[in-house]
């Protein structure tokens, strides 16, 4: 049993910072909560469930907080939730079976499901809880936690008949009895009976035609259920079917100041003490209370959580996120980040994702506009690209065809209407990737097409070309106007590079896994970038390698084959990530290479001699160890991890910088007492040489920028913190063309 102090951080308002100047090496989790499953009253709050994480939101204050593994949770991917008034306790469930309570600030963490050898799945699908106890209904059986000792003290499993394992779908207990929903009917036995042994399957008696019974409540000295989309009460006697037996999509049973709240597709409706039905209204529903003061708290699949008052009046709230949790790419514009919520199946097929595509700036998230002309209807976004120095973004489809952005705003939609993007098999028109040369031609892959490379000139126009295969992905062009385009599902060759000739014709050059024929370390190449060297590195299912000499590229030999980097990590000597599937790499502002793998992220050095960083799920607060993409805000160098399980972010120590300083800022600044993080600086020349003294002009710390950022671990050479006082901060880019002073204050 761990436990952990509960704090949350507004970091909007800590020392003053503003959402572009939140402190180094901090975290942030970006999850979609539009989306309601279950809410919970708890004096004078909701908690509320979404897709996967938990918010608490204020009854009086209308504010929200995030319960996230930021603030020391232990997942990410919440299943279920109880709540104990008597012990202020919130019980979380999450998926790998893992459980937090929440007693006051102060978390506790109970592994013992996720940490056992039991064979099969852990799901846990409900949580009652009943005096100091809280059930679980569990896909093995039951597992009781005592909440007030704060330890699992006993399980229930193998109760189908034979003693063969079941799923306790729900559960409740009623008149002394504990009652279980099977897929053999409904099962009960005396719950507080020490002579009953309640691990025997003999023990438990089985109402086998109630073989689907979910939402198991008590309320006014009945048992409730659903069972076939019938709901049911039971008074201990007989089985009597309410709403005289009409099926219908029942979502939640909650009891609620003296009344039972019944959540069902057809509408909320409220059952009193006296067995009265109240209809609500409200259709599509997933879950539904009544609170403190008699006001009905609801919500559903992407309707946000919404309120309606004794007269009638309906209010709306939903926090701050992207709309969804998938992800498929990502990209940095200035003080924003875009990402596409994906994508395609393993077998390249479309999945008619919905989500569309998100872009988070300065802590705000803009969703997708349903009802734009242009990007409205369109599904599966894919690929990504912000050119430099312009104010455009393009977004690839897996069968909407490709969409043009200027200021953020959709201009115009691509299709086989008004360009030469050809309908792939099997589907509509597929762009897998886009990129500018240094003519502005705009260059596309047009995935599964006879002709997959699409080109539109500076003018408008368009042409295609075949390639001598149909399938191209994700695309750059170099330095030299030579096009890189990955080749999907094609066994022989992992890239293709092509290049325009003055002619108007290519020439193209297949690279694969063969001495003098690519040197790849795989042909599976799932990533493509150039760094800020003009190196192009390149992402396997087998690593990464790195074309040193892109511009001898179609002269062949060694000399033109990527290579991959040796390193000794003291342990053992190897291929960078050689045993790594590779996702995703971006370059950070100090061309250090943030790579997105199936076990987690990784910060490699400038030139790949050393992992700086890896990051995964048991060591920060990355919801999941599968990251699909990564990517980086220029301007501030947070850098966000699309995983599997939603968005997380991470304030690193580089920025994007040019030669010269450009706003120039030190935070926090004052240094208060209290504060024990580092000091950051941003805005300067790439690469500066920065110096802190004291008034008097002694230096006490020196060091060196990453791309347009120094941090500053806040301590002197002899790794002391300095004394009160106002400090220089002297810095100057590397050429000495450009310096400045700036002043900070530390108060000890």
């Amino acid at each position: 049993m761990q436990r952990l102090i509960f704090i949350i951080l507004l970091l909007g308002t800590l020392f003053g910072f503003s959402q572009n100047n939140t402190p180094t090496y901090t975290w942030r989790m970006h999850l979609p909560y539009n989306s309601v499953r279950q809410i919970i009253e708890a004096d004078q709050k909701l908690f509320v469930l979404s897709d996967i994480g938990i918010y608490e939101f204020g009854l009086k204050s209308g504010e929200a907080e995030f319960l996230t593994k930021v603030n020391g949770f232990s997942e990410s991917n919440v299943v279920a939730m109880g709540y104990s008034n008597e012990y202020n306790t919130l019980v979380i469930a999450y998926k790998s079976g893992d459980i937090d309570l929440l007693k006051g600030n102060t978390i506790i963490n109970l592994p013992g499901i996720k940490r056992s050898n039991i064979f099969g799945s852990k799901d846990i699908y409900e949580i009652q809880i009943h005096n100091e106890y809280a059930y679980l209904s569990t896909a093995f059986g039951i597992v009781v936690v005592d909440i007030k000792a704060e330890e699992i003290i006993d399980d229930y499993q193998n109760l189908g008949l034979g003693g063969v394992p079941i799923a306790v779908n729900s559960l409740a207990i009623f008149n002394d009895d504990i009652y279980i929903g099977t897929t053999e009917g409904i099962k009960y036995a005396p719950a507080f009976d020490n002579n009953v042994n309640l691990k025997n399957f003999s023990s438990w008696e089985t109402v086998n035609q109630y073989d689907s019974a979910v939402n198991i409540t008590t309320f006014n000295n009945k048992l409730y259920f659903v069972s076939d989309s019938v709901l049911f009460s039971n008074d201990g006697n007989n089985y009597v079917p309410v709403e005289l037996g009409v099926k219908k999509g029942y979502k939640s049973l909650t009891v609620c100041h003296g009344k039972l709240v019944v959540c069902r597709f057809e509408g909320i409706a409220v059952i009193n003490e006296l067995g009265d039905m109240e209809e609500y209204g409200e259709v599509a529903m997933s879950s539904a209370i009544l609170d403190f003061q008699n006001n009905l708290w609801f919500g559903g699949f992407y309707r946000g959580l919404m309120k309606k008052d004794e007269s009638g009046q309906i209010s709306f709230f939903t926090p701050q996120g992207p709309f969804a949790s998938t992800t498929y790419d990502m990209e940095g514009q200035g003080n924003s980040l875009w990402v596409t919520s994906g994508g395609f199946t393993p077998a390249f097929a479309p999945t008619y994702n919905s989500y569309g595509y998100y872009r988070y700036e300065d802590g705000n998230w803009y969703n997708r506009n349903t009802s734009d002309p242009y990007a409205g209807g369109m599904t599966d976004f894919t690929a990504l690209y912000v050119p430099k120095d312009r104010n455009e973004t393009w977004l690839g489809s897996f069968g909407s065809g490709l969409l043009r952005l200027e200021n953020y705003m959709p201009t115009q939609r691509y299709t086989n209407s008004n360009s030469t993007l050809k309908n792939s098999v099997g589907t509509n028109e597929v762009a897998l990737g886009m990129a500018y040369d240094s003519k502005n031609n705009l260059w596309v892959s047009n995935f599964e097409t006879d002709r997959p490379l699409a080109v539109m000139r500076a003018n408008g126009s368009w042409n295609d070309f075949n390639v001598g295969t149909k399938r191209l992905g994700e695309m750059i062009v170099d330095e030299s106007d030579q096009i890189w385009m990955l080749v999907p599902r094609t066994s022989g060759n992992g890239i293709l590079v092509a290049k325009e000739l003055q002619n108007g014709s290519l020439r193209t050059r297949f690279l694969g896994t063969s001495q003098n024929g690519g040197g790849l370390p795989s042909n599976n190449v799932k990533a493509i970038v150039q760094d800020k060297d003009g190196e192009i590195w390149v992402g396997t299912e087998s690593g990464i390698a790195v074309f040193y000499n892109p511009g001898l590229v179609f002269d062949g030999g060694v000399n033109a084959d990527a290579q991959q980097i040796i390193i000794d990590d003291g342990k053992d000597i190897g291929y960078l990530l050689g045993s790594e599937v590779v996702n995703d790499i971006k370059i950070d502002g100090g061309n250090r290479k943030w790579v997105a793998t199936n076990n987690g992220a990784w910060l490699i050095k400038k030139d790949g001699s050393e992992v700086v960083l890896h990051l995964t799920e048991d060591n920060s607060p990355l919801p999941s160890n599968t990251i699909n993409c990564v990517g980086i805000i220029p301007n501030t160098g947070e850098v966000f991890f699309g995983t599997t399980n939603g968005i997380a972010s991470f304030r690193s120590d580089a920025t994007e910088a040019t030669d010269f300083h450009d706003n120039t800022l030190i935070f926090p600044n004052p240094v208060h007492p209290d504060y024990e993080g580092p000091i950051t600086i941003t805005g300067l020349p790439e690469d500066a040489t920065v110096k802190i003294a004291d008034v008097a002009g002694r230096v006490v710390y020196e060091l060196v920028a990453v791309g347009g950022t120094a941090v500053w671990n806040g301590l002197n050479f002899d790794g002391q913190k300095p004394q009160t006082g106002v400090y220089l901060i002297f810095s100057t880019n590397k050429e000495d063309e450009d310096s400045l002073v700036s002043k900070l204050l530390i108060v000890r």
